[in-house]
């Protein structure tokens, strides 16, 4: 009964977003000579741009893999997906990512795993499993075209209206400017926007934050079960032991510090990716584990040596990594 629910108000909140661009066209259309006629519609059909259903894209900082220049790590990406139950993923990496995700995207909800290469760098070859695993265990949380998307929608609305502050410097010399010449002051582009953002935000904001609370209320136990399922299905993966140093590893980001100095100091990637690994030994002998198969660490080395040109790249991105 709750995904009913959930699906009906997400219709809504599409129909609402339909109807501020429909009423915008209307207006324009039935008085196309009218200027007040053209500000309000031409208003209203950006509201209706800004509250479109989002269904998610690959990030545009992102590049996606041929499947031909890194058949390896397309290859253990695929394998790590089959036995997460999730379908077989394109593969993009990012030069600045601390992570993995897994989502969809787009009408046809194509799946696309995307890697962040420091963290990537850093890992031992088991515990790059279980950063894949992770992710593609992600796919759980998946609410589909239509309340995923409102979802993304309402997010956005969100962040658009509330996320940001009000400009300071614009406000301060605004107070000054009144304060100096009083009633002659002159009423600035920013009186203006800020008029019309608040009126935007009484008309889209408030419903938005109702409707997006609706909906999580309505998701909240689908949601709980799906979390409970990702930590399952990775730990039944790449096992319970690895997921929890792979958590660890990534909370304290204690891998970020050896990496940055090393590029500071002007190390390449094989001496970084090198020191990496012997971390990652120290780690293993300390906990007992006996580490992976030698087949997974030559698969591993494989994928390196695809990477290698991103990784360059990557490296010299870590000073803005903080």
């Amino acid at each position: 009964m709750s995904r009913v629910l959930a699906v009906l108000v997400a219709l809504g909140v599409h129909l609402f977003t339909f109807a501020f661009a429909a009423i915008g066209v209307a207006l324009i259309a039935a008085a196309p000579g009218f200027l007040p006629a053209w500000l309000l519609g031409v208003f209203l059909i950006a509201v209706g741009v800004m509250l479109r259903p989002r269904l998610g894209r690959v990030p545009r900082d992102a590049d996606v893999l041929p499947e031909d220049k890194a058949p390896f790590l397309y290859a253990l990406a695929a394998r790590v997906a089959a036995e997460a139950g999730v379908p077989r993923p394109l593969v993009a990496v990012h030069d600045l990512g601390l992570g993995a995700t897994y989502e969809r995207v787009g009408l046809r909800r194509r799946p696309v795993l995307t890697i962040g290469l420091p963290v990537w760098l850093a890992l031992s070859p088991s515990l790059r499993v279980a950063l894949l695993a992770t992710a593609c265990a992600q796919d759980r949380l998946d609410d589909g075209v239509i309340v995923g998307g409102a979802k993304a929608t309402l997010a956005e609305v969100k962040v658009a209206l509330f996320g940001l502050g009000a400009n300071e410097v614009r406000q301060r010399a605004h107070l000054e400017m009144a304060m100096t010449l009083g009633a002659w002051a002159p009423k600035t582009s920013y009186e203006t926007a800020g008029w019309l953002g608040r009126m935007l935000g009484w008309i889209v904001g408030w419903p938005a934050v109702v409707a997006e609370a609706v909906l999580n209320r309505l998701t909240r136990a689908g949601t709980a079960r799906a979390e409970a399922g990702i930590a399952a299905t990775a730990a039944a993966v790449a096992g319970p032991d690895a997921i929890a140093e792979l958590a660890e590893v990534i909370t304290s980001r204690s891998y970020l510090a050896p990496m940055q100095a090393a590029a500071l100091r002007g190390e390449d990637v094989t001496a970084i990716r090198r020191a990496a690994l012997d971390r990652a030994a120290v780690r293993e002998m300390t906990s007992g584990d006996p580490g992976p198969p030698l087949a997974v660490l030559t698969e591993s080395e494989h994928v390196d040596q695809e990477l290698r040109t991103h990784y360059e790249r990557a490296v010299r991105g870590l000073g803005l990594l903080s």
